[in-house]
């Protein structure tokens, strides 16, 4: 009944939860380690819409993975205007039988992401053509690799254009060097009109020469600049993981970061050496391995520091200040006045460390507005301390 009601509200749902109504009857169902036993989920099937499959474009990303995109003619679905859509790889493209020209059944999983369900073969006249993936990479023409245990296409020239411009992207992001005033759309544009070819760039152009030009205005140059400035200073696990080494993401950076004094130390790590670190496995050993064994990447590394990029660790603070040694804490929920980020990075100033989900390990669980199922799972293991805001924030000026 209510499906089929679906498009009459004023809002898009793809579902609906259903609760046992009465607060006695909750409490006797409980929860799992998972969720609550008195409330159940349920998802309307996903909206569906034919096309047809006009043409397949291929995108480079910064680890050179080669990405197929579908053109499909434009069509609504669930509110939206639906042109492409990713089919992530090769084997995507064969498994559902595709060829140009095919009428195709599309819909949005969850309502949100589009994907394309099958191709309606039965409609085919005739007219449709072969899918052909290239062999050469479509920006720099390099020869595409396909290692063996990957189902991904990559092209293997670390110049190759598209890569350069992914990567300036990704080191600049708020994850990484986080330097405001310069996002995506922006880089593309500098990056058309030559001011910033490289990462290293984004420290010597001369921000003072976008002055007059459309959309940059004097505080803005201002900011740009004292924003380039700052993130010199930024701590050196921000500085790894913007490198976009593949595999080490902001977990793997932070745990690199509090094994060396300088970045360059990493160089003389063999990878018994790192496969002895926290998180690291066989894959990600081998990555930050070649990266650090590879002349280009130390070369610039060199330059970066130079330019007055940190490349050391935070000093070790004295025992004293690191009262949260050998304690971990997990954020769940709004926090009525701290960012997560902010937090994460009070605890670790103190020698704590932020854990990456709910488990036996876990010693304080900081609770906040809408905290969901890591909040109930907590509630299963006596062990953890459940705290809010406040007693986080009063905990910290014990220590």
């Amino acid at each position: 009944r209510y499906e089929a009601q679906r498009n009459d509200l004023p809002y898009e749902i793809d579902g609906m939860v259903v609760k046992v109504n009465e607060l006695r009857l909750q409490e006797k169902c409980g929860y799992t380690a998972h969720h609550p036993r008195w409330a159940i989920a349920y998802k309307f099937p996903a909206r569906q819409a034919t096309s047809i499959l006009k043409d397949i474009e291929y995108q480079v990303g910064r680890t050179g993975a080669i990405t197929p995109v579908a053109k499909i003619e434009p069509v609504p679905l669930g509110g939206v205007t639906i042109g492409s859509i990713s089919l992530f790889n090769e084997e995507i493209i064969k498994e559902k039988q595709l060829m140009l020209g095919d009428k195709v059944l599309i819909e949005r999983s969850g309502d949100v992401i589009p994907y394309i369900v099958k191709s309606l073969t039965d409609a085919r006249n005739g007219s449709e053509r072969p899918i052909v993936f290239p062999k050469e990479c479509p920006v720099c023409n390099s020869t595409l690799q396909k290692p063996e245990e990957e189902a991904v296409w990559r092209c293997m020239n670390i110049n190759c254009e598209a890569q350069r411009v992914e990567r300036i992207i990704h080191f600049v992001s708020k994850d990484a060097m986080d330097i405001k005033g310069l996002g995506e759309e922006k880089i593309r544009r500098f990056y058309q009109d030559g001011y910033i070819t490289s990462i290293l760039d984004v420290f010597t152009f001369d921000v003072s020469q976008l002055s007059g030009k459309e959309g940059f205005g004097e505080k803005s140059i201002v900011n740009m600049k004292a924003a380039i400035e700052a993130a010199k200073e930024q701590p050196l696990q921000r500085l790894i993981f913007a490198l976009g080494i593949r595999f080490v993401g902001e977990n793997t950076a932070k745990t690199l970061a509090r094994h060396i004094h300088h970045l360059l130390d990493l160089k003389e790590l063999e990878q018994t050496a790192l496969l002895q670190l926290e998180d690291v496995g066989k894959k990600v050993a081998e990555s930050i391995y070649e990266f650090f064994h590879t002349e280009s990447n130390i070369q610039l590394l060199q330059q970066l520091e130079s330019l007055g990029i940190n490349m050391k660790a935070a000093e070790e603070s004295s025992t004293s200040n690191k009262k949260l040694a050998g304690q971990s804490f997990l954020f769940t929920g709004t926090l009525p006045t701290l960012g997560r980020s902010k937090a994460e990075a009070m605890v670790e100033a103190l020698g704590g460390t932020v854990a990456g989900s709910v488990n036996k390990k876990l010693t304080y669980l900081v609770a906040g507005a809408e905290a969901g199922s890591k909040l109930e799972k907590a509630r299963t293991i006596g062990s953890i301390q459940i705290i809010e805001e406040a007693q986080f924030l009063a905990l910290l000026n014990e220590a």
